[in-house]
């Protein structure tokens, strides 16, 4: 029996940093998210969401890159060519899927889908800059 507890503890810790979500278990909501959920409130209009996302986007790269930065600081010098490399591959892959979103929801009628690709950015960075922080903050290094 113990030993399903501490498997099923040690499953819970893992997701949670292969997550990149710091606040699992705080049930606490990033600033970033928080101040994008105000954002909208105050202006739900399309061009407000539109806006709201797009400022969260650059707030999620601030902190992606400061991750980043950080992240390369601790790695010895193999690690630092792995995730300097993986994160080239990102920005391809991050670039495509930009692209693909746009013209995607371009093929649909009504304003809410003008909206959803500048949503589908700002989550798709805010993933990034999450794992990287997870990784920094993997152990007390």
């Amino acid at each position: 029996m113990m030993k399903k507890i501490y498997a099923l503890v040690i499953f819970a810790a893992i997701f949670a940093v292969c997550l990149g979500v710091d606040a699992v278990f705080a049930n606490e909501k990033h600033p970033i998210d928080a101040a994008l959920e105000e954002k909208i409130d105050a202006d739900p209009s399309t061009s407000g969401m539109i806006e709201a996302s797009q400022w969260a986007a650059q707030e999620w790269d601030k902190l992606l890159n400061e991750n980043y930065s950080a992240l390369m600081k601790k790695l010895d010098k193999e690690n630092q060519e792995r995730l300097r490399a993986s994160q080239r591959e990102w920005i391809k892959f991050r670039d495509l899927e930009f692209e693909f979103n746009a013209n995607f929801w371009a093929g649909f009628d009504g304003t809410m889908y003008r909206v959803f690709p500048y949503e589908f950015q700002a989550e798709f960075i805010r993933d990034r800059a999450l794992k990287l922080g997870s990784y920094l903050n993997a152990d007390e290094w």
